[in-house]
């Protein structure tokens, strides 16, 4: 049976106080959208449409996923009438989404898909109990524990703790038959693709009720919602990274990246953030307050405190990088260290280098961007400057203190400073 995935994506999200689409906003440093898409993409569906408010946005997805612009909001109902116009020859299972529900799984879209292709089902809702008090929808059921209606009315008093969770599965062609008779709500001028199970109920269709846990669809609707999201989505990370054997010596202020991947005997110490495309070997260091981003830290490598590492660079096995060095897109071999207040930028390090401290890699002209390479075994003298594009042999010397704008062969020692004059008797206090 075929599978046809659509997104809710249209809403523009005012409370969220941005320019962005709601759903543009970032967990863990990945749109929420992009959460949607990818954990329907698990799934293997024939087709993925997503409806939008603005194509500029869209743009992007349009080589996976067909593209639909709600130019005008009028609802949830109107969204997927517009989505299933692109499944006129579909049949199969079309599954609902929302792009602002970044903790949908797997399993939960499996129990959706099963329920309509083999339990024989014409619809499946998802739901979950709260007993207190919420702004849910809330599923209503008949004295036979059927579901006949899903209450909107967010004012509601409704003791009802049976909570809609959004999620949606239909058989395609029960579905074109609810939407013929959907009619738009009078009060909001909306058209809600909830009353369809008030419909599809009168009908005698059959309706699944399948429980999912509520954080699975937790909306983010501002930013405080954003924010608890954040905090959910990093415990769930930090708890995957603890049971492979990480250790996190104060997890509740380690931040990750959805993508990030550490393996075992990794000790992280507190106040470190972690951003996208991040790989950490094993037995590596990460000490305080050191920020990484697309980078691949190699395996007994001590990282920190206070250093930054970013712009696709690789710091191979056993090197150091110390407190206020930053590295940024340059590759370092083994034995490598970088300990003290030193840039290291668009730059090749070989094995066995030293780095002295105040050590600065002048990378940009003011137009463009230029390579340094330094090679293996070489020393690098404290607060020297390496003026690119410039290259630096092997076994070779570079005295604290200069400014190299030449290339300097292997095995030698190079001096770029002014020769320091002593004048006898010539001191301030002499001079006063």
């Amino acid at each position: 049976m075929q599978i046809a995935s659509i997104i809710l994506s249209a809403g523009k999200g005012t409370r969220m106080r941005s320019d962005f689409p709601k759903t543009f906003h970032k967990i863990a440093g990945k749109k929420m959208i992009d959460w949607v898409i990818d954990v329907n993409k698990s799934i293997n569906p024939d087709k993925i449409i997503i409806v939008g408010s603005n194509k500029e946005h869209y743009e992007q997805y349009m080589d996976d996923c067909d593209i639909i612009i709600q130019d005008k909001p009028l609802g949830t109902g109107d969204a997927v009438k517009k989505a299933k116009n692109k499944l006129s020859k579909f049949s199969g299972v079309i599954l609902v989404c929302y792009g602002d529900t970044p903790f949908l799984t797997k399993k939960t879209l499996k129990k959706l898909i099963n329920s309509i292709s083999i339990k024989k089902n014409n619809l499946a809702l998802t739901y979950f109990i709260n007993n207190k008090k919420n702004s849910y929808g809330k599923i209503i059921l008949s004295k036979k524990n059927q579901p006949i209606k899903i209450l909107e009315d967010k004012k509601s008093s409704c003791n009802v703790k049976l909570c809609n969770g959004g999620l949606i599965a239909f058989n395609s062609k029960d579905l074109e038959n609810l939407l013929s008779k959907l009619k738009l709500n009078p009060l909001s001028d909306e058209y809600f693709l909830t009353d369809l199970i008030e419909i599809a109920a009168k009908k005698s269709m059959k309706i699944d009720l399948i429980k999912i846990n509520e954080n699975e669809i937790l909306g983010v609707n501002d930013k405080i919602d954003l924010s608890n999201a954040e905090k959910i989505a990093q415990k769930n990370i930090r708890d995957k990274f603890l049971a492979i054997g990480v250790t996190l010596l104060d997890p509740d202020t380690i931040y990750f990246a959805h993508d990030t991947i550490i393996e075992k005997d990794v000790i992280i110490h507190p106040n470190v953030v972690i951003g996208n495309n991040v790989k950490i070997k094993k037995n590596s260091e990460i000490y305080s307050f050191t920020h990484l981003s697309e980078c691949i830290i190699n395996e007994n490598v001590k990282t920190g405190p206070f250093a930054r590492i970013r712009g696709f660079s690789s710091i191979d096995n056993n090197s150091k990088i110390g407190n206020y060095v930053e590295i940024k897109k340059s590759n370092l071999g083994k034995n490598v260290k970088a300990n003290h207040l030193s840039y290291v930028g668009d730059s090749n390090v070989g094995s066995n280098t030293n780095i002295g401290a105040g050590t600065i890699t002048c990378n940009f002209d003011g137009h463009k961007k230029h390579t340094t390479v330094i090679g293996k075994n070489t020393f690098i003298g404290s607060n020297s400057t390496l003026i690119a594009p410039i290259k630096i042999g092997d076994n070779a010397t570079v005295a604290a203190g200069s400014v190299i704008t030449e290339n300097v062969p292997e095995n030698s020692l190079s001096i770029a400073r002014k020769r320091q004059v002593n004048k006898k008797n010539k001191s301030i206090k002499k001079i006063k």
